[in-house]
């Protein structure tokens, strides 16, 4: 059973390295899913050994779990099969965090996969954000699977786990040589740079959570490595500046420009609706629709199961229907609008047990670190449909089960050597 489990991981990493490398590129593989029956299979062969815990978080994550199941089965006497099982997935999904807390005996098997994946982050969506604009554009699109092409990566989705491998450098610096410290810290500059100026909601996330792990944190996370580094800020920030000044990219989808003005643009939307253009509109847009689903979350015949899996939210909430637009780019507002106030709340007590230690300077080393992640997961899930997909819903629901394994049986006080 170890070699099965073993053999389980191995894959579970690498279809993890590919949804982080490739991201909405490898999102219609449903490789997600497959490793999400298999590991629910292996749990269920080793159903006798199966350890849960009694913490509330992995309670109220056993209860959504549970909670969406019944929904589906009332689903299916009104929708499409397949849109309702599309819908499930929002908590089903969470069944990734129980299996790998199953998995707690190849802890730190795990670790050496995450770390090993996170190393190569920066460089990768550095090629990624030069071979797209630079190259695929001209190009044919190349679509493996689905319609979405291989290289396409949501902005979003880089801030996030720009984030992950930035902690993770500076937790596990020891594991980076000098060169390649530096090398990487240019590289998640301009990474920075760039999502800046291309994402709202990613940006805040990476600094809030980069924030977070610092400013709470119970330990000194310093270490001489890091002091070492610090030495050579002055010069990476005059290369990464550089660099980012020196791209020439006139506009994306949504007309943003790799510019300072733009960088000064989009947080200045975030407070004011003098900004013309789509950065207001997209505003407005997603303001309008959450209050509708606020407000008829409240009426009777929704108020304490929602509407339920099955159906496209925006072809209910807004006026320019869409089947494929299924999320009010806000995953709180999703659960909400599908499961009713009760399951609502229910979350909200998860997510105030899961950040509470954060801000009251409980945490240090890996429980700190997790829990900072999960920060800008939720962040940024709170302004893009992310926990919807597997591209956002399978790390978070990882990093998820990662600390459950450390509030069970690690210290909160540990500094990993």
């Amino acid at each position: 059973m170890q070699l099965l489990n073993r053999a389980y991981i191995k894959i579970y990493f690498l279809v993890l390295l590919l949804y982080v490398f490739f991201n909405k590129g490898f999102a219609y593989s449903y490789m997600a899913e497959l490793i999400l029956v298999t590991g629910i299979f292996i749990l269920f062969i080793n159903r006798k050994n199966v350890e849960l815990g009694i913490d509330i978080k992995q309670i109220l994550v056993s209860i959504f779990i549970l909670v969406s199941f019944l929904f589906i089965l009332v689903g299916l006497f009104q929708y499409p099969i397949l849109s309702v099982l599309r819908d499930s997935l929002a908590f089903q999904y969470a069944w990734l965090a129980l299996i790998i807390y199953f998995l707690k005996n190849e802890y730190y098997f795990i670790w050496q996969k995450i770390i090993l994946i996170y190393k190569w982050v920066p460089l990768v969506l550095f090629l990624n954000f030069i071979l797209f604009y630079f190259i695929f554009l001209f190009l044919p699109p190349i679509n493996i699977f689905g319609n979405q092409s291989i290289i396409i990566y949501k902005n979003g989705d880089k801030s996030v786990h720009l984030l992950i491998s930035t902690i993770l450098m500076f937790l596990y610096s020891e594991n980076y040589s000098r060169k390649w410290l530096i090398a990487n810290t240019i590289l998640i500059v301009i990474n920075f740079l760039i999502l800046l100026a291309f994402t709202r909601s990613g940006s805040v996330a990476y600094i809030l959570a980069l924030f977070s792990f610092f400013f709470f944190s119970k330990e000194k996370i310093m270490n001489e490595s890091v002091r070492t580094l610090l030495k050579f800020v002055p010069i990476i920030m005059v290369i990464g500046i550089g660099l980012f000044i020196a791209i020439d990219i006139q506009g994306d989808a949504q007309g943003r420009t790799v510019s300072l003005s733009q960088i000064t643009d989009n947080f200045t939307s975030i407070v004011s609706s003098d900004i013309d253009g789509t950065l207001t509109d997209n505003k407005v847009w997603r303001l309008i629709w959450w209050a509708k689903i606020v407000n008829e979350s409240f009426t009777l015949q929704h108020f304490f199961v929602g509407k339920g899996l099955g159906m496209s939210l925006a072809g209910n909430d807004i006026l320019n229907t869409d089947d494929n637009l299924r999320s009010p780019h806000n995953f709180h507002l999703t659960i909400l609008a599908r499961f009713g106030y009760f399951v609502f709340i229910a979350w909200i007590i998860w997510l105030v047990s899961l950040f509470k230690p954060l801000f009251t300077r409980k945490l240090a080393g890996k429980t700190l670190a997790i829990t900072s992640i999960l920060l800008a997961f939720i962040i940024n899930g709170s302004f893009d449909v992310f926990f919807e997909g597997p591209m956002g819903a399978f790390p978070f629901w990882t990093f998820v089960g990662l600390l459950f394994i450390e509030n069970t049986y690690g210290s909160p006080t540990e500094i990993p050597s």
